[in-house]
């Protein structure tokens, strides 16, 4: 079986996943592969592209970042060298693991962000995620807690699968934060998911979507 094929059996039956158990079984088995037949087969392109709008929006307070969701630490990666403070957050031991061995965050923290970011509320000035916010993932109800994690004009920089935005619930989600005054300065950019052509999600399309949290 190919990487690429190996990596749409890996994405498709991400897809299928409901709840934070579901989620840490999921990726428990596939934690030391998922950077060859995922990222590296379906041509993953969402880390570096979340990595390149923060740095575009980012101001000299940005620190620490967290990495939302870091799995194997593509996003540490992409920043390797352009930021000296960022921190992986993730619900999995196994893909915190991984990402610990290469090297590139400050800490790594098991997190599951449906319940709880005690000890780390306000901790961040800018709160990064790639591929997290999506379907059988993290839902926009989630995006409350994310919050949490920020203090005051913290920069947050998320991807949105593009077909969710609307479908899930994100959109609204977010309309309703603007309208609060919970959040400003809000951008999207709508960017491609893979770089590798010719596969069935090669034309997958997400959000990138930008904000920072308001004062008060």
């Amino acid at each position: 079986m190919s990487d690429e094929t190996k990596g749409k059996s890996l994405l498709e039956n991400a897809y299928r996943l409901a709840t934070p158990d579901d989620n840490i079984a999921y990726y428990r088995d596939f934690s030391d592969s998922y950077d060859k037949d995922f990222a590296d087969g379906l041509g993953f392109a969402l880390p570096t592209e979340v990595a390149r709008v923060f740095l575009e929006r980012r101001m000299d307070d940005q620190a620490p970042v967290a990495d939302l969701g870091c799995g194997t630490g593509l996003v540490g990666e992409a920043l390797h060298g352009k930021v000296s403070e960022i921190d992986g957050l993730d619900i999995s031991t196994e893909m915190l693991s991984v990402a610990r061995s290469k090297g590139v965050y400050n800490a790594l923290v098991q997190i599951d962000l449906t319940k709880s970011v005690k000890g780390y509320e306000q901790a961040y000035g800018a709160v990064l995620s790639s591929g997290t916010f999506t379907h059988g993932h993290l839902g926009p109800d989630a995006i409350d807690m994310a919050l949490k994690l920020g203090r005051a004009d913290c920069l947050f920089v998320l991807s949105v699968n593009l077909v969710h935005f609307d479908t899930l619930g994100f959109e609204r989600k977010f309309s309703s934060l603007i309208d609060l005054n919970a959040i400003s300065g809000f951008q999207t950019e709508d960017v491609a998911i893979y770089a590798n052509p010719n596969h069935d999600h090669s034309s997958d399309r997400a959000l990138i979507v930008s904000f920072r949290k308001s004062n008060g």
